[in-house]
């Protein structure tokens, strides 16, 4: 299971870098191209759009496996260190419902898009396997908030005061 963990992580991190490399060049290429030569990239916006999806959505599971949401924790310190625990094992399922239904309403606004043949306005790029990427990725999220649900590390998560 460590194995398969990897892999997922390590794809998600490869789609990400690879979306902000994307996203950069895009927009340097874009400029030059808008600025030095009157000629900029068609359709640069609707790209930029889904390099950006694609980014945010590989980022959101990647942050949860790694524990790495922000975290508000104002009056935490009052509460003993068994009420913390249980204040984020709540915490946790509360996110684990919340990504579940997230990806259960992205999921069918999916194949609402693929019914209707989504497309963006300048390039015709189809948005369903956009939206589905999301779904899927969610989805991952929910597992992931589960894993940590039940992994030895969410019962020793570090306070910083």
């Amino acid at each position: 299971m460590h194995a398969l963990n990897s892999v997922i992580v390590g794809m998600l991190k490869a789609i990400s870098i690879i979306g902000l490399c994307g996203m950069s060049l895009l927009t340097v290429v874009d400029a030059t191209g808008r600025y030095l030569f009157n000629h900029p990239i068609t359709g640069s916006v609707e790209l930029v759009e889904l390099l950006m999806v694609t980014v945010i959505f590989t980022s959101i599971p990647l942050m949860t496996r790694a524990r790495g949401h922000i975290v508000v924790d104002s009056f935490s310190h009052f509460f003993s260190v068994r009420m913390q625990r249980l204040q984020d094992q709540v915490a946790g399922v509360i996110s684990l419902i919340i990504s579940s239904l997230l990806a259960w309403i992205t999921l069918h606004k999916a194949q609402t898009t693929a019914d209707y043949g989504d497309m963006t306005a300048m390039l015709n790029i189809p948005l369903a396997p956009f939206v589905y990427f999301m779904a899927l990725l969610l989805a991952l999220d929910a597992i992931y908030h589960a894993a940590n649900l039940v992994s030895p590390a969410s019962q020793e998560m570090p306070r910083h005061d």
